[in-house]
């Protein structure tokens, strides 16, 4: 098991090289970023999983964030009573449910986006995120403005964290706008964890705290890929300029306003996509539903994107009676999006173990549909970079690659 993903782990690698535009120049530039890299990476894994002390601040702030759950119940029933998750004013029949989960759970995100506002016009954000993108920018030789956003990523998402060098966008070399969006494939937000924590939380009561360590793997996974495939043009001069000291927001009142607008925003666009992506997955196994079956059970979207992630989820080393259930989860998260794939996970009925190694695979917005909203808002906010649709295919890959080194190391670290 373990020899299989340490295999898995370099032939992701290897495909990363694949990616590369000059790859001899390009590797006899970036060797020392990489081998760093995978070691600092090495280092971090361990330290979040065996450590005492890193176990111990995860779980904490695993916590603190599934808290935030709860006190957004505590909206909900005051505005939507007993469908927000508040005493219901009926006897419930055996069997019944009031579980909404577009009421109990998604609104979440509301309050993880004003928080964020917040943390953003109080400089507490950009405070840890220049920290952690120091240490980023040492060992990767990217620019201090990219350092920023990949740290700022382990906790926004793929719009939010560009923002804090938002001026600085439009004149980014090629290589770390490519880091920019790769990680925008690659990574989530923690809008969004306490919702998948919550659809887990039946079958993997810890599940916030792999969500939390596959985001923070992720960006360093993200950047091992971009050190092969686009080294960063920076190098030489890393300072990379000084980082914005401004708040987006005019005052207290205003970060919380618009936060909580955001999230609003969010919330609805989530919904929407939820009842429209599971529509037009139903549409479509209704219409495959017309073909013969294959090996006694109907065609479905789910079996054919899951035939082209078996291999993946072989090299995740997920036990053999679970394999064909984990690559359709994982073919459901690259073909609609991860909020699906999580539910899927939910009712899959596979052993616990693959339950933990399948979060490492579809933590991400690594989908299809999350490449035009990705594109659509960075050009939106760095209207002059044209590099943004000239390289947004080979960062989606990158961030494919990445989660697949992700996945294969925890699986080493989960078999020991």
């Amino acid at each position: 098991m373990v020899l299989k993903s340490l295999t898995g782990y370099f032939l992701f690698l290897l495909a990363a090289f694949l990616l590369c535009e000059n790859k001899r120049a390009r590797l006899a530039k970036s060797w020392r970023p990489i081998v760093l890299g995978i070691l600092f990476q090495l280092v971090v894994l361990f330290a979040l999983t065996n450590v005492p002390v890193c176990v111990s601040a995860i779980e904490c702030i695993a916590s603190g964030v599934m808290k935030l759950k709860d006190a957004t119940i505590e909206g909900t029933k005051f505005v939507f009573g007993y469908v927000g998750g508040g005493d219901l004013p009926f006897e419930m029949k055996e069997g019944g449910m009031v579980f909404v989960f577009a009421f109990q759970v998604l609104p979440t995100v509301i309050l993880v986006s004003a928080l964020s506002a917040l943390l953003t016009h109080f400089r507490i954000l950009p405070f840890f995120s220049k920290i952690i993108g120091y240490v980023f920018r040492t060992i990767f030789r990217i620019s201090s403005n990219v350092g920023m956003v990949a740290a700022a990523k382990i906790f926004v998402g793929q719009l939010e964290a560009p923002l804090l060098i938002r001026h600085k966008l439009p004149m980014l070399p090629r290589s770390e706008m490519f880091i920019i969006l790769a990680l925008a494939f690659a990574t989530t937000s923690a809008a969004v964890m306490p919702i998948y924590a919550s659809v887990l939380n039946d079958i993997c009561p810890d599940a916030m705290r792999h969500i939390i360590i596959s985001t923070v793997i992720g960006v360093i996974s993200v950047l091992i890929v971009s050190s092969i495939a686009m080294p960063s043009e920076s190098a030489s001069t890393s300072s990379g300029g000084a980082v914005e000291n401004n708040s987006p927001y005019s005052s207290f009142m205003n970060a919380v306003t618009k936060g909580l607008s955001d999230g609003a925003f969010v919330w609805w666009c989530i919904v929407g996509s939820l009842i429209g992506t599971i529509a037009l997955i139903a549409l479509v196994n209704y219409i495959l539903a017309l073909l013969p079956d294959y090996a006694g059970t109907p065609i479905t979207l789910q079996r054919i994107f899951g035939v082209f992630m078996y291999p993946f989820a072989w090299l995740m080393g997920i036990d053999a009676q679970d394999l064909t259930a984990v690559s359709q989860i994982i073919g459901t998260k690259m073909a609609v999006n991860e909020t699906v794939a999580f539910f899927d996970l939910a009712k899959a009925g596979i052993s616990p173990e693959s339950v933990v190694k399948t979060i490492y695979a579809i933590n991400n917005f690594g989908n299809f549909s999350c490449i035009g909203i990705t594109v659509a808002g960075l050009s939106a906010i760095a209207p002059g970079q044209k590099s943004i649709t000239e390289l947004v295919g080979r960062a989606f890959v990158a961030g494919f690659l990445a989660t697949g080194l992700s996945s294969t190391l925890f699986s080493v670290f989960f078999t020991f």
